[in-house]
């Protein structure tokens, strides 16, 4: 299967900007989608860290809540991306290129 992440950011700004028309609290601001960005981590970090949660054994949806709130935090980057003009596609081509690198002991990081 062949996904265009640039057609989701596309997708998902227009989602937000018109939420954002609608008196939602959300905003594709870059800098105000960062700093929700960072409050998902904190959400996602709770659902994973809950006492409930284990990835193998799920009780009470807990890894359903967590899988949500990971995909939150993808859907924030993506509002990014389209806002900025990013295209996501090429940049998490060269991001994956750039760690098999690394990896390899050949890249910039050691």
């Amino acid at each position: 299967m062949n996904i265009d992440l640039n057609q989701f950011a596309k997708e998902a700004y227009t989602s937000a900007k018109e939420r954002q028309e609608n008196g939602a609290n959300i905003s594709v601001d870059t800098l105000k989608m960062l700093k929700h960005t960072a409050t998902e981590v904190i959400e996602a970090t709770e659902a994973y860290s809950t006492e409930k949660y284990s990835a193998i054994d799920d009780e009470v949806g807990q890894k359903e809540k967590f899988a949500s709130e990971l995909v939150d935090i993808i859907a924030c980057v993506l509002i990014i991306a389209h806002s900025e003009r990013i295209d996501i596609n090429e940049a998490l081509v060269q991001c994956l290129y750039k760690n098999k690198k690394r990896a390899e002991m050949t890249g910039d990081k050691l």
